[in-house]
């Protein structure tokens, strides 16, 4: 498993917040001319090696280094947590992976919920007539499945409430639906709305899950390590994370993104060393859930303005995770227009030439021009 990025895809960080955080190639190549000119640069080579050394040395004494991951809802925060645990963490995702059994569940039947929504918002007609039956079924499924709550698997916030239900009946309800599933995710009508009708509130993963039925149904069934990477989790809690990485501890807090969740955010916001901004990409087309009025991808934005100058993260660094960006290809290919959505960008509708106006669109949010944001184009959910 591995975090994967587009940094070298192509897509260039030209911005002046860009800071390279390796200068030792370039004052080697200030030093090439002869063997005295060499042997100046390898002391600073090593000189520049003993400063990270202690830096890290120090960093251990003072209590490792504090990371926050900030962003909205529905932008791969818990997924980049999880791709952490399994490169870093001493039990995996082990610990977790019972209780994910239940979230995978429901994140099928959500998955199939939104896209028979989407079929009827769009018109859009079954190619089986005797698929009209499971259709009223899956219809009638969204009051049912608002009983039940995908919230985060671990520490609670005690300032929020949470539901506490029933894992058996979910499970009975899904291997219940199973059929019904089965035989409309093969409908034509639905593989189009999902195809086609980019804007409607379906996860990242429904494609990922509604193959998968089958697995997901045997009664033995356990989550695998990807199917925790794709499932989604609502956190409404705020957790803290630690890993050693090269012999430097890294405590890492995770935050829930919802609107109504970020007045928990500001204690955590002292003595931080770096803070991961999380956006997705992929939502520069859909509205936001708690407000339809506002554009998604703008919210992060508004968001990341109020982050970046926040006076006390003046000197803190900052990582900008553009995050889901094979989602955002799929869109892009599948002819949704960006600037239909950004009426200022007047570029072409390809990978590369929105990607850039995207980077630029986010760094130009910081208002120190010194400050370092390195920007960072990733999907989390790849093994």
């Amino acid at each position: 498993m591995e975090l994967s990025t587009a940094t070298e895809s192509g897509v260039p960080e030209t911005s002046s917040h860009r800071v390279d955080q390796n200068p030792g190639p370039l004052l080697t190549a200030q030093f090439a001319n002869n063997r005295s000119d060499q042997k100046k640069a390898k002391a600073v080579s090593d000189a520049i090696d003993r400063s990270l050394k202690a830096d890290k040395e120090r960093q251990q004494r003072e209590g490792g280094i504090k990371l926050l991951i900030l962003g909205p809802s529905e932008t791969g925060k818990t997924t980049v947590l999880k791709q952490l645990k399994l490169l870093y963490g001493t039990q995996g995702l082990d610990a977790e992976r019972q209780t994910y059994r239940r979230v995978v569940h429901l994140n099928v039947m959500k998955a199939i919920q939104a896209l028979v929504e989407g079929l009827q918002r769009t018109n859009t007609p079954l190619q089986r007539a005797e698929n009209l039956e499971h259709l009223e079924v899956m219809s009638r499924l969204e009051p049912t499945l608002k009983r039940y709550s995908i919230t985060s698997i671990g520490a609670i916030n005690p300032a929020v409430a949470r539901k506490i239900t029933d894992a058996k009946a979910e499970t009975d309800m899904f291997l219940e639906m199973v059929p019904a599933i089965k035989a409309l995710w093969e409908d034509a009508g639905i593989q189009a709305v999902y195809n086609t009708a980019t804007q409607i509130n379906v996860q990242d993963s429904a494609k990922y899950f509604l193959d998968a039925v089958d697995r997901i149904a045997e009664p033995e069934y356990v989550p695998t390590d990807d199917d925790i990477l794709q499932a989604r989790v609502r956190t409404l809690a705020v957790s803290e994370h630690i890993f050693n990485i090269d012999n430097v501890a890294y405590r890492i807090f995770d935050v829930g993104g919802q609107k109504s969740f970020r007045k928990y955010w500001a204690p955590y916001f002292d003595d931080v060393n770096a803070v991961i901004f999380m956006t997705a990409l992929s939502a520069y087309d859909q509205p936001c859930e708690e407000d339809p009025k506002l554009n998604r991808l703008q919210e992060c934005l508004a968001l990341f303005n109020e982050i970046a100058n926040h006076k006390l993260f003046t000197s803190t660094s900052m990582i900008l995770f553009l995050n889901k960006i094979d989602v955002f290809q799929r869109k892009l290919d599948a002819g949704s227009l960006v600037s239909k959505h950004f009426p200022e960008y007047r570029g072409a509708n390809d990978y590369f030439s929105t990607t850039v106006f995207f980077q630029y669109q986010f760094l130009q949010q910081c208002k120190d021009l010194q400050k370092q944001v390195y920007t960072h184009f990733t999907h989390a959910t790849v093994s």
